[in-house]
């Protein structure tokens, strides 16, 4: 069964009808949607619904809910990620966004370390532009919630806050770091199973920032012997976290 996202405002007695030229667009040419077919829609706030096509044009696809699944609690999720990351010069942020938010991370918290070029007030400047990216990776994934795109922080504000995370790791260059399944095999000690990794930006994170994440708890984990680029790094965590896993 496809899944999609929609706005939990258009979900009226049992009924869905979607007018939006790009939603419309996606379900009847890209998932090439039937009438009398079956459609798994979530609202990005916990609620999802087994559909029915009732009608599909190219102005409007109208559902009717068949079964609605019992409201979830973002807290309820089975594998909590948190991703912060750098907010890199030479690629685009929104493809970390894309990619993260369809692998199923709760949380996208962009950084303005040493090294990076942005600063806050230039990336907070983008954000509707990463909302909306947000909003198509989950019509992409159809997953109960949309990750939170937390605002902007300093890597010491970032520091300040992290505490509240269960397991947290920084990939770096440095030597003497944990393989990820050592890392995780953590997890199962942690008194709050909630995940943080923090992606460096281009030529890592300082010296200096690196002591200052090992001494707030973080654990500094390699992803092999290859440099990889900000993107690449932040996307691999996730993946592989979510394999190691099991998830």
């Amino acid at each position: 069964m496809n899944r999609f996202l929609i706005d939990k405002s258009l979900i009226r007695s049992g009924s869905i009808e979607i007018t939006d030229r790009e939603d419309v667009h996606h379900l009847a040419a890209v998932l090439r949607l039937k009438e009398g077919e079956s459609l798994f829609v979530s609202d990005g706030d916990g609620g999802g619904y087994v559909t029915r096509a009732v009608s599909v044009s190219r102005r409007a696809v109208v559902l009717r809910v068949t079964k609605a699944l019992k409201r979830k609690d973002r807290s309820d999720a089975s594998l909590w990620i948190a991703l912060a990351c750098a907010v890199p010069k030479n690629v685009a942020f929104e493809d970390i966004v894309d990619k993260c938010a369809q692998l199923g991370v709760q949380e996208i918290i962009p950084l303005a370390t040493e090294r990076t070029f942005w600063d806050r007030e230039s990336v907070e400047k983008k954000r509707s532009r990463f909302e909306r990216v947000l909003r198509r990776a989950g019509k992409q994934s159809g997953a109960l919630f949309l990750p939170q795109l937390k605002p902007t922080i300093s890597f010491k504000e970032f520091l300040a806050q992290s505490g509240s995370y269960g397991l947290r790791l920084i990939p770096n260059l440095a030597e003497g770091t944990l393989t990820l399944p050592q890392a995780l095999t953590e997890k199962k000690r942690a008194t709050d199973g909630r995940i943080l990794i923090a992606i460096g930006p281009e030529g890592d994170f300082t010296d200096k920032e690196l002591k200052a994440a090992f001494g707030a708890g973080f654990k500094g984990v390699s992803l092999g012997d290859s440099v990889l680029r900000v993107d690449t790094a932040a996307i691999a965590s996730v993946a592989f976290i979510r394999l190691l896993l099991g998830q």
